[in-house]
């Protein structure tokens, strides 16, 4: 039961990351805004996400990470409802960022409950598979529901279908989540960084720089390129979102076995051979172009993900999990929100959408394989 509570909270928060792309083209048309502004839904909310998480990680290590999951949970329930009435889009974008503060709060603390709550490593390594499962599930079920929702409803919808969730979970929280007795400062054990603990983040770095950043660019080929409907481009991306979901409980389980080093570079080198292939996505190619590319990217993550927020977490000490958690996930959505603005300003610069899909197929190449050297070179 608490397992599954604290996956909620990051199903939550993956959500709210790719449910509102397939709304984007309806909020610009419907609150007359730009590009850039459009862009900004998206970037603020990950941007102050990445700036707190850190700074939130370590708090709920002095104070305790129940009260952080509480307190996560209400500022974003609060901002999900004023994201649902904003009436312009410079309130929707401040709302958006409050959402980013809910999301920080809570995204750490549900990881360290993990952390504590397992004590033996094959245990914790399922148990992160899991929760990690369930934030890729988030990604496969944004789109879906995005294009439900906003096809019958409106892309308000997006926002005001997180209440009822928020609703549900907040007083089961308070129940479960179990009060641990923060450790005092001055018993704790001198920090020591090691390279591992580097690595792992700089590979988290790396994996969502492109995996979010080539998201983008096939949910803009779907809906604008081939102007599909954004219920359609959801289930379009079902090939990249769906391996996602599956695999993350599996990469547990094999990285609890044999360590984090192989699912990792599994998750690497398919990431690799999904960015080439946006290369031969040309003129006058339909869906059945990118189809490659989602799969490698869904399967290649789906391996990824739980093994290098395990690699990650094992590093430090038990008793800094809030803050190995937030320099995680800092990483992640930091340098995440980069690669959505890194490859929009792509796509949006280049003479043509699918010379703009070379470019980032080049580059996202580059990324993976400069992830696999440095997990080869610094995790065990």
């Amino acid at each position: 039961m608490l397992l599954a509570l604290l996956c909620v909270g990051i199903f939550l928060i993956q959500l709210d990351v790719t449910v509102v792309n397939v709304a984007l083209p309806t909020i610009r048309t419907d609150l007359a805004t730009g590009a850039a502004a459009q862009q900004w839904v998206v970037s603020g909310y990950m941007i102050v996400l990445a700036a707190l998480l850190l700074v939130c990680g370590a708090w709920g290590d002095r104070v305790g990470h129940r009260r952080t999951v509480l307190a996560g949970l209400a500022v974003f329930g609060g901002a999900s409802l004023a994201c649902g009435a904003a009436p312009n889009i410079e309130l929707l974008i401040a709302a958006r960022a409050v959402q980013g503060v809910g999301a920080a709060l809570l995204l750490p603390s549900t990881l360290a409950v993990i952390s504590e709550q397992y004590a033996d490593r094959a245990a914790k390594a399922r148990a992160v598979g899991i929760w990690a499962g369930a934030g890729a599930l988030a990604l496969v079920a944004g789109p879906l529901c995005g294009g439900v929702l906003v096809s019958g409803l409106g892309w308000r919808a997006v926002f005001l279908v997180n209440l009822p969730v928020v609703a549900i979970a907040w007083p089961v929280a308070w129940k479960i989540v179990p009060r641990y007795q923060p450790a005092r400062p001055e018993a704790r054990r001198r920090l020591r960084i090691g390279a591992d603990f580097v690595g792992a983040n700089v590979v988290a770095g790396l994996m969502n720089l492109v995996g979010l950043g080539t998201l983008l660019a096939l949910t803009l080929y779907l809906q604008e390129y081939l102007h599909h409907s954004a219920l359609r481009a959801g289930l379009e991306l079902l090939p990249v979102l769906l391996p996602l979901a599956v695999l993350g409980p599996i990469s547990g389980r094999v990285t609890g076995r044999y360590g984090p080093r192989l699912p990792m570079s599994v998750g690497l080198a398919l990431g690799a051979v999904g960015s080439i292939c946006l290369l031969g996505v040309h003129p006058g190619s339909g869906y059945a172009a990118v189809v490659p590319v989602e799969l490698c990217l869904g399967i290649g993550m789906g391996f990824l993900t739980a093994a290098v927020v395990n690699a990650a977490v094992v590093a430090l000490p038990p008793d800094r999990a809030g803050l190995a958690s937030g320099v995680n996930n800092t990483a992640r959505q930091g340098v995440g929100a980069l690669g959505i603005a890194l490859y929009s300003a792509i796509l949006s610069h280049s003479p043509a959408f699918t010379a703009g899909l070379h470019t980032v197929g080049w580059l996202g190449g580059a990324f993976w394989v400069l992830g696999l050297a440095v997990t080869w070179l610094t995790v065990a």
